[in-house]
């Protein structure tokens, strides 16, 4: 039984090229963590599509937590916008709205919390160990 694990932190401005370095950021605390690479490029797809939300919605900073628990991978982006995150309805024809049907389609779990710290809020997710 895997127990948790020391998290990996990051914060970030809101601008678009923190979007690259919230996913390099991810992938290297994944393979510190030993996740298998199907999952980790999983998480690195839901990284980059929260990641994108906070930076055109919400605004900065953007923190990114990332820890092992017993049940799995907890991947958390917090940002500065008390909102909630919106389901969007994707079609072809529309350029936006896929984030969030991404992120669901690739975690086991996902959900938001408010954040009193800040007035925000924490998007997060979980992936399992093994693929």
């Amino acid at each position: 039984m895997k127990t948790a694990s020391r998290p990996y932190e990051l914060t970030l401005p809101a601008r678009p090229t923190s979007i690259r370095e919230a996913r390099k950021f991810f992938t290297d605390a994944a393979t510190r963590l030993g996740l298998p690479p199907e999952q980790s490029q999983h998480g690195e797809l839901a990284v980059s599509e929260l990641v994108t939300n906070a930076v055109v919605h919400a605004g900065g900073p953007i923190t990114i937590r990332v820890q092992r628990h017993a049940d799995g991978l907890r991947i958390e982006i917090g940002d500065c916008s008390p909102r909630s995150p919106r389901m969007g309805d994707p079609t072809v024809d529309c350029s936006g709205s896929h984030g969030l049907p991404i992120v669901a389609a690739v975690a086991d779990q996902w959900g938001w919390d408010g954040n009193p710290a800040d007035a925000g809020k924490i998007v997060w997710l979980t992936l399992p160990h093994d693929g």
